[in-house]
Parts: C-alpha cells; sequence; structure tokens
C-alpha cells in the first residue's frame, strides 16, 4: 500500500503509483473472503482453499474498503484506468475490480463504460482495451473480440460463487454488518479514508498520468 495507505502501488518500490487489484476478485471467487465470518457456502460443497486463522479473510477487508474508495477517486470519463501508467484501461480487469467494490462505485464504472459505448463511433466489436478520456479510443487491430471480453461477466459469475453467498460476503463494503468482529470500518473511519484519497487522487485526474514518482 502506499504510505498514506489509501491504495495500492503498482510496484513495491513505486511511491507515487496506483494499480487496480483485479485479483481480489479471485480472492471473492474462491471464497477466501468468507474466512472469519458466520458466511459459509450453503450446502458445504464450495469452501476456500487454505484455512485461515485471520478475522477477515485471506485479505483484509480494509484492502477491499481502501480500493473501492480509491476507484471512486481515480475513475474518468469512460472507466477505470488500469493504473498510474496511462489513462488506458484494460476492461476485463476493470470488470474483475468493479465486481469487488461497494454498489455505488460499481455503478459508477458500470455507467462509464455504457457512457464509453454510447458516445464513441466504432463498426468493430468490444474492445479489451481503450482510453477513458478524450475520444475514447482505442488501438486495433488487436484489442477487440478477444476471448478475454469474458471479464465483463465477472459480476454475474461471483454472483452464483461460494453457493450463491460470494456477493452476501462482500456487505462489508456497503457498510453493512454483521460479517466478522473487524469487517466494517466505522462511518468516521470510511470518511478520513475518503478525504485522504481524495487528496491522494486528484495527481491522477486526467493530466496526472505518466508523473514522476513522488513520495507516498
Amino acid at each position: 500500500m502506499s504510505r498514506d495507505g489509501t491504495h495500492a502501488k503498482l510496484a513495491y518500490d513505486w511511491y507515487g503509483s496506483w494499480t487496480t487489484i483485479y485479483n481480489l476478485y479471485a480472492d471473492a471467487q474462491l471464497c477466501f473472503h468468507l474466512e472469519g465470518t458466520d458466511i459459509s457456502p450453503a450446502h458445504g460443497s464450495q469452501k476456500s482453499l487454505h484455512s485461515h486463522s485471520g478475522k477477515s479473510g485471506f485479505v483484509p477487508h480494509h484492502i477491499y474498503q481502501k480500493q473501492s474508495i480509491w476507484y471512486h477517486y481515480v475513475r474518468q470519463k469512460y472507466g477505470l484506468p488500469l493504473d498510474s501508467r496511462h489513462l488506458y484501461t484494460k476492461t476485463d480487469w476493470e470488470f474483475f475490480s468493479m465486481a469487488v467494490a461497494s454498489e455505488d462505485v460499481r455503478s459508477e464504472i458500470l455507467e462509464s463504460v455504457a457512457r464509453w459505448v454510447n458516445e464513441t463511433v466504432t463498426d468493430l466489436p468490444f474492445t479489451d482495451l481503450h482510453n477513458t478520456e478524450g475520444k475514447g479510443e482505442f488501438p486495433g487491430p488487436n484489442f477487440f473480440a478477444r476471448p478475454v471480453i469474458g471479464g465483463h461477466f465477472a459480476f454475474l459469475a461471483l454472483q452464483r460463487a461460494c453457493e450463491g453467498r460470494a456477493m452476501e460476503g462482500l456487505a462489508f463494503l456497503n457498510g453493512k454488518p454483521g460479517f466478522g468482529d473487524d469487517s466494517v470500518a466505522s462511518a468516521e473511519t470510511l470518511s478520513q479514508w475518503e478525504a485522504m484519497a481524495a487528496k491522494a487522487a486528484e495527481k491522477f485526474k486526467f493530466d496526472g498520468y505518466e508523473s514522476e514518482r513522488v513520495e507516498l
């Protein structure tokens, strides 16, 4: 995480960078996030692959929460960039990331993708790489109609995971209690995280990309 604790860095030593943690999707798909909660798959047939003694799963819930908040503040006109290197998004990983974000953030990102579809002019199949600002352009012909587009169904697949209880285990992202001792940050804590994220994200809005490494 960054030194101010607001977001994940692109690399361990790359201060002033950020990245989407799209692999959090796998954590939820494999039910690791249910560890330490009172939720278990309905029939016990799909369980997490490794027992973990932590209170909030293999990946702490606050990582999910902080990344969800961060995505809200770095979202651009046409979606969520992959990371701080460029304004391009990879739509498959974008959908993985939004599937494990709060309901509000998920809706925001989906609306941005829909805006890209509605406002850009092309007669080509859906691309998995495009610019989230400007004209929303994308390179061709190598990034459309590829199998990775299956990632766009990430949220639908997650609804069926863990015997249909995967999304219930992510209720803490929406401030709903009852899923472990440390699952839900207080309103005061969330407000502090949001204020810090908003300040840190300012340099990444539109013209702040490909910036110098700064101490964050």
